[in-house]
């Protein structure tokens, strides 16, 4: 039998696109693991001259994001392409979804391209795949204009689309072309996979209080959620304190409990009884190494932090980290260990920003949406919202002041939160608040600096219509 400890892992140390060439974001503490064939059918069919787009669908955690940045880094390398623009529609709350692709377009090919037109005659002279992410957000209307612009950029020289989403009929005329179009639908690992998957998140933090589980009994375990990449990375947390054949059937129980939200089950069941070494800190610390004794401490994710869990549900893609403690009112120790768990499993990965303190937490496109329906009641769930929506409206309030004073920094705060911004404005005028008219003025400054003509324009008539009442 194949011992766990013997499988190989990849990607522990991935290539880096050189900044001027490409903008693919970093992949999870991980690495990437797996899907070699998927891979290799991937760079076959995106190097024909008959495709020119494919489409990578499943269901959320199955790995489709880091699967085409794996495959944008690889068909770099083989030099298909001279770039490489990855576009992020994971947390999209914008009025204009093509102006998002033009915009990081313009930008990796380091040109002033200001529409679908410029950006066309532009990637005619430059071969570049472009990778549009995570388009399940996006309304219809939008999509469709969006997959009327993919198709040009598809088509024009030696370009490429590669799109990822869960759904795989977008009906649109470009992609029923089946010459043209390739749909790839992703499941779960296959068992070397996901056993060589474990064994890399079995060598990340926490340390594991127990042996090495057996493959078969990984296996047995991991079959309950069909291999599903995510899932593993979460059942990997419970499986460093416990034994398999302990977990399995409390598991088994959690799942036909929420048989529609299994990924919910998952996560419940992986933080529930979750305790792990952190170290000290400050003078306690000090005063351990000074007694030569122990400088960690056991700590326990306790019930009410699990309680709270849902109000990471609120945020859209992420947030910058003392927003969401703000907002979370989770205790600081707690949060460490909520923090590195949900690292480790992959469901969020620090950014950090130049000249800021504080890391932006990326969620996992499946984190929000699994949270936000998860609240004890809709009291709770509209406290927080309001909170939420008012926190925001208090920065870029502040951020409006103090752009004449520090420009740089303010602008990179306000691009990385645009996406708060606007979903927490326009739930300010859906419930009538009486500053939701500030609050637009104050990011429409922001808004028409940066260029998103649309998304202000949606935002004055918000204004004039409650002028109107």
């Amino acid at each position: 039998m194949t011992k766990i400890s013997t499988l190989t892992t990849t990607g522990l140390q991935p290539f880096a696109i050189p900044s001027e060439d490409g903008n693919l974001p970093p992949l999870q503490n991980a690495g990437f693991f797996g899907r070699s064939q998927e891979l290799q059918q991937i760079e076959r069919a995106l190097i024909t001259n008959e495709t020119r787009c494919l489409s990578v669908t499943g269901i959320g955690g199955q790995g489709k994001t880091y699967l085409a940045i794996e495959a944008g880094q690889r068909l770099y390398r083989s030099q298909q392409f001279q770039k490489i623009c990855f576009v992020d529609y994971a947390a999209f709350s914008r009025v204009d979804a093509v102006d998002l692709a033009v915009k990081t377009l313009a930008m990796v090919l380091d040109e002033n391209l200001v529409n679908v037109t410029t950006i066309t005659e532009a990637l005619a002279k430059t071969p570049t795949l472009v990778i549009l992410d995570n388009l399940d957000n996006i309304p219809a209307g939008q999509l469709q204009e969006l997959l009327d612009a993919a198709a040009q950029w598809a088509e024009v020289g030696a370009c490429r689309v590669l799109i990822t989403s869960q759904k795989a009929d977008f009906k649109h005329e470009f992609t029923e072309n089946n010459l043209k179009y390739k749909i790839f639908p992703l499941s779960g690992f296959s068992k070397k996979e996901a056993l060589a998957y474990f064994q890399r998140l079995w060598e990340l933090p926490p340390a594991p209080q127990v042996k090495v589980p057996k493959p078969a009994e990984l296996l047995s375990l991991f079959k309950q959620v069909a291999f599903h990449p995510l899932s593993i990375g979460l059942l990997a947390i419970p499986l460093k304190v416990f034994h398999p054949t302990v977990l399995e059937e409390r598991l088994a129980g959690l799942l036909a409990q929420t048989p529609d939200d299994p990924l919910w089950a998952v996560l419940n069941f992986a933080l529930a009884d979750l305790e792990v070494e952190i170290e000290r800190s400050g003078w306690l610390y000090w005063l351990a190494r000074l007694l030569g004794r122990r400088t960690t401490q056991k700590v326990r994710l306790e019930a009410k932090t699990l309680r709270l869990l849902p109000r990471l549900g609120v945020f859209q893609g992420g947030a910058f980290e003392p927003d969401l403690l703000e907002i979370t009112e989770f205790e600081q120790k707690q949060w460490r260990i909520l923090r590195s768990t949900l690292e480790a499993a992959g469901l969020i990965q620090l950014e950090f920003l130049p000249r800021f303190r504080g890391p932006y937490l990326k969620f996992h496109p499946i984190l929000a949406p699994t949270l936000w329906c998860r609240f004890s009641s809709a009291e709770e769930q509209a406290f927080v919202l309001s909170d939420y929506q008012q926190r925001y409206a208090q920065l870029v309030a502040y951020m409006a002041y103090d752009e004449g004073r520090n420009t740089i920094q303010v602008h990179a705060l306000t691009r990385r939160n645009l996406s708060n911004l606007l979903y927490a404005v326009h739930g300010a005028f859906d419930d009538g608040e009486t500053w939701a008219v500030q609050f637009a003025k104050n990011l429409n400054i922001f808004l028409n600096y940066f260029g998103f003509r649309r998304d202000s324009a949606a935002l004055n008539q918000r204004i004039e219509d409650v002028g109107n009442k």
